[in-house]
């Protein structure tokens, strides 16, 4: 994607152009994502991002923040914890926390000590994370002091537990580093389970690498940046969202669609000077149904619709609002 003179595409339409134009980072600090880049493990290209930019801001909700440096010695921990209580065999463990950066740092600590992450959405019904548990084989959970009362049930059962705010604070802060193999098991996130029982779907470090190698360079993302995450890491599109983010050294906004629906919605683009919305078109059109029109995005240069179909009153709501 880029400017005719970029593609060789001189035959373009003057409309295609400006439109392949916008997606370009103004700032122009895009840095291409290398195929060679894919033979690695997540850990070690989120590492390398910590060491370019360990100041940048990683992630921020409403009530927390954390730059690079902070995000991944949070993950280290996590990390230390799991190798203490389990040892280092490749195994599943899931995480089971409200979505925000504890979520976040939990996930990247599961990857970094060379497990295979499974994680869970506190909303869901009890029984389809019971089951998910039994059919994935984790044996340990990390949670949080939040959803203790739900993860206390689940250890009665047999699991494990860490929780991510009472960590030893002697724990390392520093990387495992682990040998992992790019075509290791990374996570196991499960299906809706609309036609049937959920079905836990595998990807390996070299298949998420790849996927963020195709969205990096597609849409340019790079460290100025700033990308929300609208979906739990429960599904594939917050998993890949959030990761998408954080191995480019951009900031992840995460928000809880959920809880706090759509009303607020545009003032929050706006105020966190979001430059790249994903979301499903429902979304979409339920912020076309409350908003006014007045609020302005002048720095939102990228709305990616994924998970549903796209019709023309998507575009046409795009349009009007952007």
């Amino acid at each position: 994607m880029g400017h005719s003179s970029r593609t060789g595409n001189d035959d373009l339409p003057h409309d295609q152009v400006v439109i392949r134009d916008k997606c370009f980072h103004p700032s122009a600090t895009f840095i291409e994502f290398k195929r060679e880049e894919i033979g690695q493990s997540l850990p070690e290209r989120f590492e390398e991002q910590v060491r370019r930019y360990p100041d940048r801001l990683a992630v921020k909700t409403r009530t927390q923040q954390l730059v690079y440096d902070e995000l991944n010695k949070t993950a280290n921990r996590v990390a230390q914890a799991i190798l203490m209580q389990r040892g280092p065999g490749e195994e599943p463990i899931a995480s089971l926390l409200e979505q925000g950066a504890p979520a976040i740092a939990a996930f990247l600590g599961i990857l970094k000590a060379g497990k295979i992450a499974v994680p869970l959405d506190t909303s869901h019904p009890s029984d389809r994370i019971a089951y998910i548990l039994r059919d994935s084989g984790a044996g340990l959970v990390v949670g949080d002091s939040r959803s203790r009362s739900l993860v206390s049930e689940l250890v009665k059962n047999g699991h494990e537990l860490i929780c991510i705010d009472e960590l030893d604070p002697g724990l390392s802060p520093e990387n495992p580093g682990r040998s992992i193999s790019p075509d290791a098991p990374s996570w196991i996130i499960y299906t809706s389970g609309s036609t049937g029982r959920p079905k836990g779907v595998v990807q390996t470090h070299r298949n998420v690498l790849h996927m963020t190698m195709n969205y990096t360079n597609a849409f340019h993302i790079c460290p100025d940046d700033r990308l929300t995450l609208l979906f739990s890491c429960s599904t594939h599109g917050g998993a890949y969202g959030a990761l998408i983010s954080l191995l480019n050294g951009a900031g992840l906004y995460p928000l809880d669609i959920k809880q706090e629906g759509v009303v607020h919605l545009a003032n929050w683009l706006s105020q966190q000077k979001i430059t790249i919305c994903c979301c499903v078109p429902t979304v979409l059109r339920q912020f076309a149904s409350t908003s006014t029109g007045e609020v302005k995005f002048p720095e939102l240069r990228l709305i990616y619709l994924a998970g549903e179909p796209v019709y023309k009153i998507d575009v046409d709501i795009y349009r009007k609002h952007f």
